[in-house]
């Protein structure tokens, strides 16, 4: 089985519980469902989703369409398949969109209400969010399919 097939099956897997809109509109639900999938699944799953998320739309699609409430586990995730240099620009993402003094917690829900204020009413966020787009894009030597293949094969 090449990489591709392997990751394919692994998400499969890693989603096989989600249940269409009304699961994504559960927040703690959704969150929680994710966070205890095992550690293999829970990878595949939050580098696969972010990886789609930004080359489809960038940082600012991910945050908005609430894949953000995942951000600090995806940036783990990426550094355990070895995706240094993205794992730091969605870091440097998240310190864009995630107010210092708010908690994780009450920045997941401000992402499913989408009452975020700077992401969702003043939504000033993509000049800055496109510049990590464009670092994103130009990074040639991390793979997510070699390196999550990799990780996956171990």
């Amino acid at each position: 089985m090449n990489n591709q097939e392997l990751i394919e099956q692994t998400y499969l897997e890693a989603t096989k519980e989600i249940k269409e809109d009304s699961f994504f509109s559960d927040m703690p639900y959704w969150y929680s469902y994710v966070i205890n999938l095992p550690k293999h699944l829970q990878i595949t799953y939050l580098t696969i989703v972010m990886e789609n998320q930004v080359l489809n739309g960038g940082f600012h699609q991910y945050f908005a369409n609430s894949y953000g409430q995942f951000s600090k586990e995806t940036i783990d995730a990426l550094i355990e398949i070895g995706a240094f240099k993205k794992s730091n620009l969605l870091d440097k993402a998240l310190k864009i969109v995630q107010d210092k003094n708010m908690t994780d917690k009450e920045f997941r829900k401000m992402l499913m209400n989408k009452t975020l204020k700077k992401l969702f009413i003043e939504d000033d966020l993509f000049e800055p969010l496109e510049e990590l787009d464009d670092m994103y894009y130009d990074i040639d030597d991390e793979d997510i399919t070699d390196l999550l293949g990799k990780f996956l094969n171990k």
